[in-house]
């Protein structure tokens, strides 16, 4: 069961009457490409930066982070089900925004962990802190190059984990020198190779 911030509860109840202006907050944490050192990167829906204190998802209480605005983020895709169906949550960005560019193309995003908050606002302000949403890791991020007069984007897929997980194939083999690599000795496949080509009557005995 999962617990919202009363503000933002009771908003989402009187939407219906009051209608909803919906925030949203991703926060990637992507790799540098020549030295592999963790980089966090944040985006708002917002206009400006903006730094806010964000729950984490460990539940081990808040964050300060700041998130970059007028990038272009929105996000679909969002839905809560009580089945494994593996659904992609997709964020979007605008592929001419400088913060943008530099997290697709600066940073290495291939399973980068990344963090998606709700909230809305009312009268110009928070009706609560962002609500945790989302946790996943990027799947895609396919670059979209427009032709004249058209609209391209950036569009990144975040994917649960666990799903990932769960659906993905295992690359291990059974061969002997796979065995080995998992465990010095192992002469389990030591004649794996060879077994399937043998013609060997094994209810006949050896001379």
């Amino acid at each position: 069961m999962r617990y919202f911030d009363a503000g933002f509860t009771a908003a989402m109840q009187a939407a219906r009457d009051t209608g909803i202006a919906p925030v949203y907050f991703a926060y990637f944490t992507g790799r540098d490409r020549d030295t592999g050192a963790a980089v966090d990167v944040g985006f708002w829906s917002g206009a400006y930066d903006h730094t806010i204190n964000v729950a984490r998802p460990d539940g081990s209480g808040t964050e300060s982070r700041l998130y970059i605005g007028g990038s272009g983020l929105s996000v679909s895709g969002l839905g809560y089900v009580a089945d494994l169906s593996d659904r992609a949550v997709t964020v979007a960005l605008s592929q001419i925004a400088a913060a943008a560019q530099e997290l697709v193309r600066g940073l290495d995003l291939r399973l980068a962990p990344c963090e998606i908050h709700a909230t809305s606002m009312t009268g110009g302000a928070f009706v609560s802190a962002p609500q945790l949403q989302w946790v996943g890791i990027v799947d895609g991020a396919p670059i979209s190059t427009p032709a004249a007069n058209s609209e391209g984007g950036i569009s990144l897929s975040v994917r649960s984990e666990i799903m990932a997980m769960l659906t993905a194939c295992n690359p291990a083999k059974s061969s002997d020198a796979h065995q080995k690599r998992r465990q010095a000795g192992d002469r389990f496949s030591e004649y794996g190779s060879t077994v399937s080509s043998r013609d060997v009557q094994w209810y006949h005995k050896d001379q």
